[in-house]
Parts: structure tokens; sequence; C-alpha cells
């Protein structure tokens, strides 16, 4: 080769003869480069088995490891519990939800991660055995219309197998259609909606029913002939056209319990049997007096919910509503505030829960201490969640509240406010001394959330001082003497921080007393640290 190459540097020009042999050699070389190929290929293949084989020995394998697996040794029963939490929601989808920027929103997960029920049934043949032995995994149902284009050939059958999968169970059914203008959904022409006379089919059976079809009535005229006598749950809103009531086709549902409705106007609807009330945006589609009037036909009331969306123009007339024991707010701005605070008595009151996300909302101090006052209530529970209040507003409230046993103030919507709740100071004044007046001295249960960075570090000392001096060691003389004059012992403490880490061994003391009894979660941008 030696002489090859030192010819092909040397040797050319148009009088240059090849050397002897090289035809010879050539036809050797592709001889040898077929053999090479042969052998790789041979390789290949062979390389090819071997990676089968491993991939089945590592199926094998994993099937070996499954047969030591602690979950083969869980019971049915507590199996059945974890997979039926699993399968509350079940959500079937028809077209492409648009966003606000008017793009498509794309599911990123395939159908069945939508359909927990069906996708838990095709794992395995015990799963399967388990969510086919028991029709409460298919009692809970959402439909959501996005679009008309295509058939619901297999909307109807998925809406067909879980009606048959649910038995004579009964059912817990949503509804959501689009209310844009673009998309008009005229439910008189039945054709065109099969699934929904599936539905109607087993209208007797509906437990829970929640409707949202803003754009058009023509749906709750579909319901108009049909009777309820399962009915417990209603959750109906519409915003097209408020002065319809379409709660009136509801005037046949015996058993019902809760209602969500953006529906002030009195209606057909059997409003005295009621024990929950949801008004969602209530003050858009009444006055005032006329949520007065409507609460007054509801005898039966324990708990109410009210969320704001507009200004109160006009005062709400004085009434007393001796069943409420639950209130919550929602959205509320100071005027809502003091308008409920200082029109409504709720005697047997006992939980209060006041909390804004979108915007600012400011405490009304002495409109509080009024309701409080008149109502007599007991209020045991009181959340506070995004509402600007000051440390010695809360302490304020806390004082004319001294039965409360739960505490929960989440600052989430107060980075901007001037006023600043989780201090030093209302932690303090939480603090037991025996010389002293004692804040909420029936407290059981605390729970702070901090999202604001403040430009005054946080004081872990102060706080873990705090619960160190309401925790009582149970079965201790110390225990028995404070339950004696009154004052509880405090069982749960949470404490979370959205804007900072929380240092573990600063907070080892109450580690320690987690230990004792104690349930303490504390933690940061860091995780969970207690």
């Amino acid at each position: 080769m030696s002489k090859i190459e030192n010819d092909l540097r040397s040797e050319y020009g148009p009088f240059v003869k090849p050397p002897k042999r090289v035809k010879e050699i050539l036809a050797l070389a592709d001889k040898d480069i077929e053999d090479y190929d042969s052998e790789i290929t041979r390789l290949r293949e062979q390389l090819t088995i071997i990676e089968a084989q491993k991939e089945q020995l590592g199926t094998q394998r994993a099937k070996l490891r499954a047969l030591l697996s602690p979950m083969r040794k869980m019971p049915n029963e507590i199996l059945f519990r974890i997979l039926r939490q699993v399968c509350e929601e079940n959500v079937i989808q028809h077209g492409l939800y648009q966003r606000w920027d008017g793009k498509d929103d794309v599911l990123t997960s395939s159908a069945t991660t939508y359909l927990p029920a069906v996708a838990v049934s095709s794992v395995c043949s015990r799963w399967r055995e388990l969510t086919l032995s028991s029709s409460s995994f298919w009692e809970n149902l959402t439909v959501e219309i996005h679009s008309l284009d295509g058939d619901m050939d297999e909307l109807s059958f998925m809406v067909t197998r879980y009606l048959e999968r649910s038995g004579e169970r009964p059912l817990r059914l949503s509804f959501h259609f689009d209310h844009e203008d673009e998309l008009s959904l005229d439910f008189d022409r039945e054709e065109e909606f099969p699934f929904l006379n599936l539905f109607l089919q087993h209208a007797h059976r509906w437990e829970s029913l929640a409707c949202w079809a803003d754009h058009s009535l023509s749906f709750y005229r579909m319901l108009s002939q049909l009777h309820f006598p399962s009915l417990l749950e209603l959750d109906i809103r519409h915003f097209a056209d408020p002065d319809s009531n379409a709660l009136d086709i509801f005037e046949h549902a015996p058993r019902l319990r809760i209602l969500a409705t953006t529906d002030a106007p009195p209606s057909k609807t059997p409003f005295n049997q009621l024990e929950t009330l949801h008004f969602c945006k209530s003050l858009r589609v009444a006055s005032p007096t006329e949520l007065a009037n409507t609460l007054r036909n509801c005898h039966s009331l324990k708990k109410l919910l009210l969320l704001f969306d507009v200004e109160v123009q006009d005062p709400m007339a004085q009434g007393t509503w001796k069943n409420i024991t639950w209130l919550n707010m929602m959205e509320p701005f100071e005027q809502h505030l003091k308008m409920v605070f200082l029109s409504f008595s709720f005697p047997s009151l006992t939980e209060l829960i006041v909390e804004s996300e979108f915007h600012k909302t400011t405490w009304p101090v002495e409109s509080f201490g009024s309701f409080v006052t008149t109502s007599s209530c007991m209020i045991t529970a009181f959340t506070l969640r995004g509402i600007s209040i000051s440390d010695l507003d809360l302490i304020a409230a806390l004082r004319v509240m001294p039965s409360i046993s739960y505490l929960k103030i989440d600052d989430i919507n107060d980075i901007d406010s001037a006023q600043r709740t989780i201090t030093s100071h209302l932690i303090s004044s939480l603090r037991h001394q025996s010389t002293s007046f004692l804040l909420a001295p029936k407290l059981h249960s605390l729970h702070l959330i901090s999202v604001r960075k403040s430009k005054v570090l946080f004081d872990d000392a102060t706080f873990i001082g705090m619960v160190e001096s309401r925790w009582f060691k149970p079965g201790s003389d110390l225990s028995a003497a404070m339950f004696s004059m009154g004052k509880a012992c405090i069982r749960s403490v949470v404490l979370t921080f959205s804007w900072r880490e929380v240092d573990a061994e600063v907070y080892q003391p109450l580690r320690n007393l987690d230990a004792e009894g104690l349930r303490v979660v504390v933690a940061g941008t860091n995780g969970v640290q207690v």
C-alpha cells in the first residue's frame, strides 16, 4: 500500500500506467466490504434480538416486582375509597373553548384524563371490577359544549355509557354552554342535541344540577314539562334575560335544599324549603330591597352566600333571620359590608367568611361591631381573605367575638395597602398571659397566610412564644385549670409565607409541641419545614 500511496503522489499525466494487480486488489476489497456488511447486518439482527429479549425480561421483572407491591395487599374497601375520590369529576367536552384572547384552548391531555372513571376502569382487571361494581363512579358528569362543529355521536356514546353504568343511582350533572354571540344554540331543535334527550329520560334521578346557559333560554324550555323528585341541589345561572325567571320550571322539586342562582325576583321555586342559598352576582339583577324580600321567603335558610359585583345604590330593608348560621360574602366593596352589617341581624350566626380576590375591600370597623351587638350572635369561626384590615381593627373585631375557636387570616390582597394585618402586635395580643385579658380565649385553630412582603421582618420568636403560651399538655393540671376558667388549648396552627423561607431550626420548639400532640404546619418558599 505504501507503493500505491507513493504513486498517487508522484505519478500523473497522460502516459502514466496503472500499477499491476490494481483491478485484482479492487475486486478483493469489494469482496471484503461485502463480507463486512454481511457481518454488520448479522450483528445488528443479533443486537435487535438481544434488545427484544432485554425488553421482555424487563417487562417480566416489572410484573414480578408488582407481585411484591404493597398495593396488592390493600383491601378492596380502601382501594375503592381512593379510586372513588379520583373519579369525583368527569368532563365531556365538544369543541374547543375560546379564551378571552380569541384563541382556542387546546386540550394538552388525552380525553380520558378528563374522564377518570373511564381511565381507571381500563388500568387492570381488579380496578375495572371495582369501578364497574359500583354505580357511584359514574354518577358525576359535566358536559361542556363550545362549538356546534362536527357530529355528536361520540358525545352521545359516552353519555350513554355513564348513564348505563350509573344504574339507578342519583345523578350529579353539570351543563356548560358557551355564551358567545356567534354561538346560537337552539335547543328546541332536539335532533341536533340527542345527548340531551338521554339526560331528560333520567330526570327523575337528578340529585344535583348545574346549568350555565347564558345565551339562550330554549334549554330551560326543554325542562319545563319535567318533574324533579330527587333534586337536592340546583345551580342555575344565565345573564341574557334576567326577567325570564327560569327558576319557575323547578316548581316541582319537593326535595330542593341548595340553590345557587342569579335570579332574585320571586318565582315558583319553593324558596321556603331551602337551607342553603347562593346569590351569585345577585345585586345586578335585583335591588337590595328585592333581595331582602326574597330572603324573607326562605324560612328554613341556614347558609347564605352573597357574591357582589356592582355598587349598591339604595339601602337594604332591615330584617332578622334567626336560622342562618353560616354567612359568606364574596367580592364585596366596603359599602356592601356596611349594608349587610347595618341591615341584617343573624342571632344564630356561628361562622362568618369575607373574601375578596379581585379588588381592595376595606373592613368597616364600626359597622361590624354594631352588627355583632345587634345580632347577639356567638361567632365561632371567622375567615378574612384579601380584606384590607389593620392589626388594630382585627384585634377590635376579635374582642367582640370571645367565642371564636377558628381564625383564618389571608392577606392575599393586602400587597398595596398601607394597613398591615399580620403583625407582631397582632400576634402578641394573642399571647396568653395570666395577668392580662386573653384575646380569643376559646381559640382552637389558627391559620395565617402571609403573602405580603413587609419591610419589617416577621418576628418568628414572638409567634413561637404565642403558640407555646396557648398550648397546655393534654391531661396536665394546667390544662384542667385553664379549662375550668373557660380558656381553650390551641390544637392546630398553620403559618404560610409566600415571600420568605422558613428556618427549620428556629421553629424547632414548635416541632417539639407537634410531637406532644399539637398540629403544626409552618411553610415558606422552601417548602414545609415543620
